[in-house]
């Protein structure tokens, strides 16, 4: 379980980094999400990122940080599924935006998963 944490970490910096590089490949991101039920698949990811994170939490180094993120992750894939109407424009308005809206969420994706890796 560490192990996916950790990879998770390491997915979210790689994520985080290109995003600070080439912020356009988030519209392309966002493009391939929002198409059919894309949408709620990135929802059941999260549910189980969730519960993974959860059950490792315990045997992390930082178990606080672990379950934080995974109270989160199980957060964010309950509002998907609930708020679906609402999380597509919110994803056009951010991608949309400036580039910098997008740099500063890659640079919190990139120091999170920074932290994971840490922690786990």
């Amino acid at each position: 379980m560490i192990g996916l944490v950790k990879l998770m970490g390491i997915v979210m910096v790689v994520s985080g980094a290109i995003y600070l590089v080439k912020p356009k490949v988030c519209e392309q991101v966002k493009n391939f999400w929002v198409k059919g039920n894309r949408l709620y698949l990135g929802g059941a990811l999260s549910l189980l990122i969730g519960i993974i994170f959860l059950l490792a939490a315990w045997r992390c180094a930082l178990p606080w940080f672990i379950m934080l993120v995974g109270i989160i992750s199980l957060a964010k894939g309950i509002l998907i599924f609930s708020l679906r109407k609402k999380f597509i424009p919110l994803m056009e308005k951010i991608t949309k935006g400036p580039t910098s809206t997008v740099r500063l969420l890659g640079a919190v994706a990139l120091a999170l998963g920074i932290l994971l890796i840490y922690a786990a």
